[in-house]
């Protein structure tokens, strides 16, 4: 039984902490008065969202503003006594002039209750008997402090008028509304508009002074007796056309007020459902706090601002500016931004195109001005070889052996030099190969030399393949027919100089030769005269016959290959390039010079490596080489002792290249010799002319050869001369 009796109490204190909790609110007021409205929906949503648990709101209001009169109140209180006679609310709370009705219906219906009561000024709550179900608080109207602001936002104010109406509630409160607005303007000439018929408000309104302004405290009732609500009385005035006005209540904010220290309903709706949470939760009345529950603030109507030339620099910081206009600027601020950052790009992209065109037209003129400056023909082509851009011909063109007619833009500079190649010299073939290369990227550029159309004419072609993404190349047709002939007419004379050269090199060896002839000579004669004294004989010996007569025929060969050597060295070179064993060049030289070195008292010492050296060039210009060098050696070695005269021929393969090395023991050269030695006229022997090195490096360079010296260790020079090598 004890445990069925305690769940039974859990279970009775658990719905008593679950139950519904109830709240009365009574106003004086109906719901059509927006400050009314204002702060009951404060009261009601501030209850509604911040209880822990359920609650109910319960708002009577009491028309009090219209109606009075001790008959009305007694109905009143009859009326809720019966309405509330069975449902005893949580709390209760009372707005201003309902306060001493209901303190007489809460100690006869609800003495236990407790109640929170808001009203005007301190001295209505210090007639209250506060005590643990009573607690008073007042939210005076900011009269005074509304009416300084008035004037510091319009310092050239000379009156101030106050609209108040006729009902009981404004009559008892005339006089000290009045000593309020006179405590904010104590230099300015007050006006009263308290007491008026609507129409005698109008009219009065309408011809205030200019420097005024109008303090709309409320409008309840005028003096015939008619009920108003204020924020329509104040909607006329300001329609009317009224000085600037301000009030003291926040829901005439935007109704046409300037502003002031406005009374803000929500926000005391709120404080004071805050409050009524306490009582809710079990505190007692006294407990909350007393004095005065703040609930004013600084607001202005920024259109009100705007229209009566108020300066934002007249505000005092804290004030709250409703009802701001936003500009274009700021209403469409992104949009504007990004349609401006839209026109600058754009405005910025056009200017950079016109930089870049006029850029590219000043670099298009300096290169058709590059371009025109350059001798012979110059075409920039496509990767078909079609012509894009071409400078104009010169006179005549590029040579009188070019095309008939050169190419010009849009035409095909590729079939034109294929015309030329089926029609012209064969060379052409090597251009058109050329430029076909270069346009198929298989070559970056490339150069070649063939003859024009008319005899004895050259043309040069170069192509450069261009680094553009589409490909393509420039060619550039030059005449180089001038060039050319200049060319031959220096080979000629190099020719000439070696072949005086080459004879002078003979005759000197003039002695050496004799000596080279004679052997044989000798020989043939004692070979005949033994070949007589055999036939004179009473008996022939064939054999020994024929040996004779081979001997002879083998002499007179040698003495035959000396001869032809000869002529082959002295007359003029007019041979082509042909392939040659440089070996076998070289030991024709030694054994043409080998009695010269013996008569000299020298040894000339060949060391011809093993093995054909193939080459391609002139035998007796690359001979006429080896012949100078190896004089030039023998010379050298000629004052050198009896026994220490020594010249060595080598050849020897390096790689893709043949060199011939003629090595001496002669005094060797001074630094100054090095460094011009292969100058034309430069020479260090008594009776030389100082043009055989000069005309054998010239000979080499004609051979793509190339020739050096150097001093040798122990005394004596180096000559170094290499050649391409020739394979198959």
């Amino acid at each position: 039984m004890f445990w069925l009796w305690l769940l039974a109490l859990l279970a009775m204190r658990a719905e008593a902490t679950e139950r519904e909790k109830r709240v009365l609110v009574f106003v004086p007021e109906y719901a059509t008065v927006p400050a009314i409205a204002d702060f009951t929906r404060g009261v009601r949503r501030t209850l509604m969202t911040e209880s822990p648990g359920p609650v109910t709101v319960h708002v009577e209001y009491l028309g009090m503003a219209w109606f009075g009169g001790g008959e009305y109140e007694r109905a009143l209180s009859d009326f809720y006594r019966v309405k509330y006679r069975e449902q005893q609310p949580d709390a209760l709370v009372v707005y201003e002039d309902a306060t001493p009705l209901l303190l007489q219906i809460q100690r006869e219906l609800w003495p236990r209750v407790p109640m929170l009561a808001i009203v005007a000024d301190d001295f209505q709550v210090e007639a209250f008997p506060q005590g643990p179900y009573l607690r008073g608080n007042w939210a005076d109207f900011a009269i005074t402090e509304s009416v300084r602001a008035a004037l510091r936002l319009l310092p050239d104010t000379r009156h101030v008028a106050l609209v108040l109406g006729s009902s009981p509630r404004e009559k008892i409160a005339r006089a000290l509304v009045t000593q309020e607005v006179r405590r904010g303007a104590p230099d300015r000439v007050f006006i009263d508009l308290a007491g008026l018929t609507l129409e005698e408000l109008r009219r009065r309104v309408r011809t205030l002074p200019p420097d005024t302004v109008v303090m709309m405290v409320g409008f309840m009732q005028d003096a015939t007796g008619r009920s108003l609500i204020s924020y329509d009385v104040m909607r006329m005035l300001h329609a009317d056309g009224a000085p600037p006005i301000f009030s003291v209540h926040k829901t005439m904010l935007g109704s046409g007020i300037v502003g002031g220290v406005l009374a803000d309903y929500p926000l005391l709706g709120q404080k004071t459902a805050r409050r009524v949470l306490r009582l809710l939760q079990g505190e007692p009345a006294s407990s909350l706090p007393t004095g005065s529950m703040e609930a004013n603030v600084l607001a202005f109507d920024a259109r009100e601002l705007e229209r009566w030339h108020i300066p934002a620099s007249r505000l005092p910081p804290e004030a709250e500016v409703h009802f701001h206009e936003p500009g274009l600027w700021e209403r469409y601020r992104w949009q504007v931004s990004a349609l401006l950052g839209a026109g600058l790009l754009k405005v910025g992209l056009i200017a950079v195109l016109l930089l870049e065109r006029s850029r590219r037209k000043r670099a298009q003129r300096l290169n058709l001005a590059v371009l025109d400056s350059l001798p012979g023909s110059v075409a920039i082509l496509d990767r078909h070889g079609s012509v894009l851009r071409a400078n104009p011909a010169r006179d005549g063109g590029p040579g009188e052996g070019a095309p008939e007619r050169l190419p010009t833009s849009g035409d095909s500079y590729l079939e034109s030099l294929r015309e030329a190649a089926r029609t012209g010299p064969p060379e052409v073939a090597h251009a058109v190969a050329l430029l076909e290369a270069v346009l198929a990227e298989r070559l970056r550029e490339g150069l070649v030399e063939f003859r024009g159309h008319s005899p004895g004419t050259w043309l040069e072609l170069r192509v450069r393949h261009l680094e553009l993404p589409e490909g393509g190349a420039v060619a550039s047709l030059v005449d180089v027919t001038s060039r050319k002939r200049a060319e031959q007419e220096a080979r000629q004379a190099r020719d000439e100089r070696a072949h005086l050269e080459r004879v002078a090199a003979v005759g000197e060896l003039g002695v050496s030769l004799a000596h080279e002839l004679n052997q044989p000579l000798a020989a043939i004669l004692t070979n005949a005269q033994t070949a007589q004294r055999l036939l004179s004989g009473s008996s022939i010996n064939a054999p020994l016959l024929r040996e004779v007569l081979q001997d002879i025929v083998a002499d007179d060969l040698r003495a035959s290959a000396v001869i032809r050597h000869l002529r082959m060295l002295l007359k003029k070179d007019e041979a082509g390039h042909a392939r040659h064993d440089f070996n076998a060049l070289v030991r024709d030289v030694i054994r043409l010079v080998g009695n010269d070195a013996l008569l000299r008292g020298a040894d000339l010492i060949p060391d011809l490596c093993e093995g054909a050296l193939p080459i391609l060039g002139n035998g007796v210009q690359l001979q006429q080489v080896v012949l100078n060098l190896t004089v030039n050696a023998l010379d050298a070695v000629g004052p050198s002792p009896s026994g220490a005269r020594r010249v060595w021929v080598r050849t020897q393969r390096h790689g893709d290249r043949v060199e011939l090395v003629v090595e001496d023991t002669g005094e060797g050269m001074t630094d100054e010799v090095l460094a011009r030695l292969g100058e034309p006229f430069f020479t260090t022997k008594r009776e030389g002319m100082g043009m055989g090195l000069s005309i054998s490096r010239s000979l080499l360079e004609a051979h793509h050869g190339r020739l050096h010296a150097e001093r040798r260790a122990g005394g004596g020079s180096l000559f170094h001369c290499t050649l391409p090598l020739q394979l198959d």
